[in-house]
């Protein structure tokens, strides 16, 4: 990060890098989020100051151009930005996710051209999978790819493309030859491309998700990424890092609703007391609270400390999410409980937390997928161990 010391793996310097970056993330971070929830337009500043952070580069190599650091450093701090403001954890994610799918699978040519850019925070990607009619579900996917001599078309539909309108880069999950699926960069300058206006959200629209139509989208043979029938695996491996990244969002909200729930006890007063030491409901509130973010923080620390062990994680980082996603509602459930009327208005961050806290329940893989992987992972275990 600029002016500091690189950031490595060890406990001790994670608590370092995590009080680092939540003092930069309250300056710099959380006095944007407001505007950004209330447009749900993507802010350019808020990307600006990401960059500023090196939070594009932190996790890669520095032989890659990148910080040096490691996964779990990028997981400790994208929860503390999340505590400031969970959008702004958000932006780095397609981009870091696309540019590690690309140094594991992409070719040389793909490799030098992008790379640099997508961690410097130049190049903003997005992640195109999700479809109108099939949602995630990678064997029911619609949009083809078929080759045209060295080159491959692509042709279809994406929906909820989080900066499909702003990205200068995308990697399109595609159907191909043999009923198998392929990962295909795309420039988005590209003819065919084309995006529609933003979705209205519930909360987080600071990405400005949108539909994406592609029409003979053409795509040279070096951009494609890994072997065009096997692009069903590089989409499982960023995804498994994506839910890590997404379960320290949800620490980063519980913490936060936590936060707010504390300081509301403290300064309100029943006859002259404050209700956080006055009454035993409100306490409990806030320790079932403080366990739980406990509990969800450690939780998705060891899974980051697995993938920078390049262990598998699918089972992991799955039930990662489901623990850190029920612990970011419960915990602004229980943050809007003790500070009651007020936290139900737009004048406290509680009423932002509540809104946010369901997404990751509901969207990216929604959370009975999450425990479908989970079974399915526990009982491939189980058979093998019978």
């Amino acid at each position: 990060m600029t002016g500091t010391s690189t950031p490595v793996a060890g406990a001790d310097d994670l608590d370092a890098l995590r009080g680092e970056v939540r003092r930069w993330a309250r300056r710099r971070i959380a006095p944007l989020i407001a505007d950004v929830d209330r447009t749900q337009r993507f802010s350019r500043e808020l990307w600006e100051r990401l960059r500023e952070m090196e939070m594009f580069s932190l996790p890669f190599s520095e032989d890659v151009g990148g910080a040096g650091g490691t996964f779990s450093a990028y997981v400790a701090a994208t929860e503390e930005i999340a505590r400031a403001g969970a959008i702004a954890a958000l932006y780095p994610g397609t981009t870091v996710q696309v540019a590690d799918t690309l140094l594991r699978l992409g070719s040389p040519a793909a490799v030098r051209r992008w790379v640099p850019g997508l961690l410097a925070g130049d190049v903003v990607a997005a992640w195109a999978f999700t479809e109108p009619q099939t949602g995630s579900d990678p064997r029911q996917l619609r949009t083809e790819a078929r080759r045209d001599g060295d080159d491959w078309i692509l042709d279809g539909a994406k929906q909820f493309i989080s900066y499909a309108g702003v990205c200068s880069l995308a990697l399109v999950f595609a159907r191909t030859p043999g009923d198998k699926v392929g990962a295909f960069l795309v420039d988005t300058t590209t003819p065919g491309w084309s995006t529609g206006p933003p979705v209205e959200v519930l909360g987080l629209g600071g990405g400005e998700p949108a539909p994406v139509y592609l029409d003979g989208v053409r795509v040279p043979a070096d951009h494609v990424v890994g072997d065009p029938a096997r692009g069903f695996e590089a989409m499982l491996a960023g995804e498994s890092q994506g839910k890590v990244r997404a379960s320290a969002i949800c620490v980063g909200i519980a913490q936060r609703a936590l936060d707010e729930a504390v300081g509301y006890a403290l300064r309100r007063t029943h006859r002259d007391q404050p209700i956080g030491r006055k009454f035993a409901s409100i306490q409990a509130h806030l320790a079932d609270t403080q366990a739980d973010v406990l509990a969800a923080r450690a939780l998705v620390r060891s899974v980051a400390a697995m993938v920078d062990q390049g262990r598998p994680v699918a089972r992991e980082a799955a039930a990662a999410r489901l623990v850190a996603g029920r612990t970011a509602r419960e915990a602004a459930g229980s943050a809007l409980q003790v500070c009651g009327a007020y936290g139900w208005t737009r004048e406290m961050e509680v009423e932002r937390l509540f809104r946010e806290s369901k997404f990751f329940e509901v969207t990216q893989g929604s959370a009975e997928i999450q425990r479908a992987i989970v079974a399915r992972e526990l009982l491939n275990a189980g058979e093998e161990a019978l």
